[in-house]
Parts: C-alpha cells; structure tokens; sequence
C-alpha cells in the first residue's frame, strides 16, 4: 500500500497539472501576499524564487526596479517557466532608479548627492568600461543619467565648465556620490530623472537555468559591462550559460553596452589579454586567448546539450552601446529571428571596440538568423570565428555605418542567402566556406584575409572541435545575386566582386598551385560565381564569364520607414531580369568546404534546397529568380514591425 501511494505521489508530481501554477505579480502587491491574482506579489523576484518548471508569472502592469535571477530552471521545452506581461498591460523592468531633490548649481548646472546605499555593492558610477578589444574605455563609466527615458552623455571633464548640453560627471565619496549635469534650460526637477543602479535586469546568477521563456517585457536602463569573447558576457537580459530560453515579443533599450547576452561565463576565462598582458601582442594577438576560451568552455560543457538553442523572436532592440545582441559558444543552435535591431553603437560613439554590432556571435554553429531588419547600427550582422552551420536569410539591413554582413575568420559552411543589403558596404568578408546566393547587394563588397590567424572548425554540427587552419581566404560560392553598383565612394571594397580576382577560378588547375605544405597554408582557395546580375558600377569576378553587366541600369533605391511599417521602391524593372538564366541551389551542387569538409546543408542534417524568396514564396525550382524575390513588382512592404511571425521550438 505504501509502495502504490508512494507510486501515485511521484506521477501526480511529475504531471503538468499537478505541477502548473500561475503566479501573479503587481506594482500595488506586497511580497507577504499569496501571489494569487487577488493577492499579488509586489516584485518579481519574490515569484521567481518560487516559480518551478510548468508554472507562469503574469506580471501586471507599471514599472519594476530589479534584478531578476531566476532560482530555478525548467525542465523541458514543454515544462518551462514562463514570465510574461499581462496582455495589453505595459510592463516594465529597469535597471535604475529615480533621483529628485536637483539643486541648482550655475544657469545651467544642477547636482544631485545619492547616497551609496542605493547601490549596494556596486556603483556603476564608480566602474570603468573594461574588457579584451575595448579601446575607449579608460574614461568612461558604467553609469548613466536619463532625461525623460533619453541617456545624456558622461563629459570628458567637469560638467560644471562643459558648455556641452545634456552631459554629466560624477564624482564618488565613501557615503555618496555626487552628480553634475548640464540640464540646459530643463529644470530636472519637473521631469523624470534616472540613474544606472542594476548591472542587468534578468539574467541568473546562476548558470543552468534551462527553458526559461521571457515575454511581453519591456526592459531598459543597466549598467552592463563591456562583452568581449574572452569574458563574461552580460547583458540587460539573458540566460547566462543556459539551455533553451525564449525571449520574445520584448523591447529591450539603455543598455550600457548590451541588449541580449547569449555569451560565454568567466569560468572560461576573464579578458585574460588586457589584464595580463603577457602575451606579445597581447591585443591584436589575443585570439589565442579566444583559443583558450573555446577549449576551457568545452571543458565546462559546451554541447548542445547543455547550452544554447535558444529562440529570440519578434523584440524591439535599440539605443544599446555595444551590441543588441552578443554571444560566443552560448549563441550556438539558436534561431534569431523577425527582430528589429536599431542604433546600436552610435549613441555615444566614445565606446569604440571590436565586439560591436546590431548582432555580435562568436562560434555561433548552427544558427539560424532569419527575417531581422538592422539599421543605423555601427555594423548590422557580425558573426566572428566558427560561423559552421550558420545560415543568414531574409533579413534586411539599411544605414549601418560600416557594413551589413561581416564574416570573419571562420571556415564554414555558412549559408547567405534572400537578404538584403543596401549600406555602402553590404558584404565584409575575411572567412571562407560561405554561399553567397539570391541576395540584393547596392554598393560594395569588401574581401580580406588573415593568414596569421588560425581559428578551430568542427565536427558537422557538433561543438567538437576538428582542428585548426588560418584564413587566406576563398573557398566562396556567389549565385544569382543582384549587385546594383550604387557606391560612388572611394575606400575600401568594390561594387561588385572584383575584390576576389586575386583568387582563382574554381576551374584552374588547383595541383600545379600547390607545391608543398607550405605553400597550402597560404594558399588562396578558389571562387566559384555565375549566374548573377552585374548593374551599373559593380564589376564582376574573373571568372563569372555567364552573368550579364547591364551597366546601362542604374537603380536609384529609396528606403524609408512610415509607423510600423519599412518599404523598399525602385528596383530594378523585373521585366529586365525575368529571363536571365539562374541555378536551382541545393546541397547537391554547393558541395562541401575545403578546411572542414562540412556540406552545405540544413542545421540539423538534412539536404538544403532554397524553395522559397525573402517573403516566403514559393520559388521555381528549375529557374528560381535572381536575387531575393520571385516576383515582379518593383516597390515592397519589406518589414512589418506589427508582424509578430511567431515560430515555437
């Protein structure tokens, strides 16, 4: 009788219903209530100290001043944890708090004292920017004043003799820290003022905090610090070396320096080339404690298993200083998807680093970055090191200052594809093993290589690492794309593909250009292109003899956001292109890579065949069109930000 009681107790605990409950939170509870709907709790952190797998937090709405860390994990893609705004309440979560009590210093000069209390053990006011590849940060802090939700800019000197307006300074004592700002004709005290006090808002101290799904959020103002690969990465949210989060339908802004992290612990290793310095070099060959990284990260479980796999679909991210979203080996088997990502990395153009972009990935294997529109941001898409697997689709990418897509020392495969490129540099590439096809590219595209610096492949899609081999470039695939030829700027990189006549042509005799080992390692692999539209300036490559220059069309490209909504007009006349002749792209003949001899094919094994455009058509197999859609207008709606496209894992 025991043994069958005992026998009921375990099914009734490992069964939803019995396991499910809803916890509620509100601005008007109090963490002694029940966390009942009629008896909420008044912080999230109470309900997430609770909040086993299989249960929801509904959070009403008003605003939350907190860090969040989850205390326990879920335990499947269906017994997750789920935190969620109400529906149709606004909810909000920050990193800061509220300073009154502004005193008038000069005409425009008004300072505030806050005492240290209100930090606790960490004053962002008193922290400096710090991290591998960060070249500006002696000066800057971690804090941050807001007018009206706005970030003001930290003054390179006094505030009080800056005639800059909307600066501040802050000088910290043993009880309190004083701040100056440059309010210009604003009396602070009729507005809302805000401070950094949180270095995030929702991230586990704890790693292992499996399916955790975050939705509905808005989530602002933390004082996260610099995420560079080789340390721990932090940002406003995310699931600190974790499995299988969700994080959508979120708008997520103010971050000091990063919007989702996705990243790596310090277990495996902490900005080791700036602090240590030991390494000749020790910056620009710091990679090799990115080696490091990698290895120590396997070492802690780096599987995909255990990390990764995560959804980020459908968020608003903007105004964050370093990334919108950054990872390395925790970004690996994501999908990232219908995101739209601004104003990354211009706000303050003081934070200048290497680890900057829209989207920032190291070792990002097998991940899926598809339908995101990625605009006035210092780079759109960066995916930096082990890109194996990676697939870029549909996503359109607009203003970035220095380019849209930069591919950098990986060796594939990676798939680039139904995208849309319309900066003044559209494609950076410093890798190899990548396809490049049915993509609009307007202006340039910029080819370079680094011979100096070896970077690991894997075993096909597994976190293994195979070996290791430089990056002279090559080994690159370009079919039916649309070049435009818009630049009319000098610099780097061309209209075009003529940046790659340096390499060879896939048909050479490839035996006579190998004398030796040596020679091997530097040799520069082959480029296959055909089948592609040159318009204007672009230029093709050597070797494409099959495609038309149509030099005579010039494309003026108007691109433009009204409300929600992102249109495109004045593409080429579809009429024009319909009977060029295209390929049919698949597994079959994309082939494998030379360095990791990976095939070209979908995440998880299965053969690759490109069957549908960038709004999901579907596409003629035997004669697809050239470049991103498979229909003749010549004006789109190319990105709906009330489009909520929602996919589950």
């Amino acid at each position: 009788m025991k043994k069958l009681l005992f026998t009921l107790f375990v099914l009734l605990l490992n069964s939803n219903a019995f396991m499910a409950r809803e916890w509620h939170v509100s601005p008007d509870g109090s963490d002694q209530n029940k966390g009942s709907q009629k008896s909420p709790f008044a912080t999230i952190s109470k309900a997430a100290y609770l909040a086993l797998a299989g249960d929801t937090v509904l959070i009403h709405g008003g605003v939350y001043r907190e860090w969040v860390s989850p205390a326990n994990s879920g335990i499947s893609a269906t017994r997750r944890i789920v935190y969620m705004a109400v529906p149709n309440e606004e909810v909000w979560l920050k990193g800061s708090e509220v300073v009154s009590g502004w005193k008038k210093k000069s005409k425009t000069i008004w300072s505030v004292e806050v005492p240290n209390s209100m930090f606790g053990d960490f004053n962002p006011f008193a922290i400096n920017l710090i991290g591998d590849w960060l070249y500006s940060g002696d000066s800057q802090h971690l804090g941050e004043v807001y007018l009206n939700g706005e970030a003001l800019m930290e003054a390179t000197d006094n505030v009080a003799n800056a005639e800059q307006v909307n600066t501040w300074c802050a000088k910290v004592e043993d009880d309190k820290t004083i701040i100056d700002v440059n309010f210009g004709t604003v009396n602070p005290n009729k507005e809302l003022i805000e401070i950094n006090v949180r270095p995030t808002c929702f991230f586990p101290k704890t790693t292992g905090m499996n399916y955790i799904t975050v939705k509905g959020l808005k989530i602002a103002q933390a004082a996260t610090q610099w995420s560079a690969p080789t340390s721990e990465q932090t940002g406003i949210i995310g699931p600190n070396w974790s499995k299988g989060w969700i994080i959508e339908d979120c708008e997520i802004s103010n971050s000091k320096c990063v919007g989702i992290c996705l990243g790596k612990t310090r277990a495996s290793g902490q900005n080791m080339a700036t602090l240590y310095r030991n390494h000749p070099g020790y910056m620009k060959c710091g990679f090799t404690r990115e080696i490091e990284s990698i290895l120590k990260g396997y070492d802690l479980g780096w599987s995909k298993e255990n990390v990764g796999s995560h959804l980020i679909q459908n968020n608003k991210i903007f105004n964050c200083g370093q990334a919108g979203i950054v990872g390395h080996m925790g970004a690996a088997f994501c999908v990232i998807r219908h995101n739209e990502i601004y104003q990354i990395n211009v706000i303050d153009s003081r934070i200048v680093g290497d680890e900057v972009a829209g989207i920032k990935l190291h070792a990002a294997i097998d991940t899926k970055l598809q339908d995101n529109c990625i605009t006035k941001c210092t780079k759109g898409i960066w995916l930096d090191w082990q890109a194996q697997g990676s697939q870029v689709s549909g996503n359109v990418f607009a203003e970035n200052v220095q380019q849209d897509l930069f591919i950098e020392v990986s060796h594939g495969p990676t798939l680039v594809y139904n995208n849309i490129f319309l900066s003044e540099m559209g494609l950076c590439i410093n890798a190899q093993g990548i396809a490049y096809f049915n993509n609009l590219i307007a202006k340039k595209v910029a080819v370079y290589s680094s011979t100096s610096r070896y970077t690991p492949y894997h075993e096909a899609h597994s976190t293994k690492v195979k070996g290791f081999f430089n990056n002279s470039g090559g080994d690159t695939k370009f079919y039916n794309n649309i070049f435009l030829g818009n630049s009319t700027q000098e610099g780097g990189g061309k209209n075009g593909l003529a940046d790659y006549n340096k390499y060879p042509v896939y048909s050479d005799d490839m035996s006579k250009s190998l004398k030796g080992s040596s020679e091997y390692l530097r040799f520069q692999f082959p480029v296959w292109a055909s089948n592609n539209v040159y318009c204007n300036q672009a230029q093709p490559f050597k070797g494409d003899t099959l495609s038309p220059v149509l030099s005579q069309i010039k494309v003026d490209i108007k691109f433009y956001k009204e409300g929600d909504k992102y249109y495109l007009e004045g593409l080429p006349d579809m009429k024009v292109l319909k009977d060029i002749k295209t390929r049919a792209i698949n597994t079959d003949m994309l082939g494998q890579t030379f360095i990791s001899e990976a095939i070209f094919e979908n995440t998880d094994g299965t053969p690759f065949v490109l069957n549908t455009d960038y709004f999901g058509k579907a596409r003629n197999q035997e004669q697809p069109f050239v470049g991103p859609f498979e229909q003749n207008n010549v004006s789109y709606i190319i990105w709906d930000c009330t489009k909520s496209n929602t996919i589950n894992l």
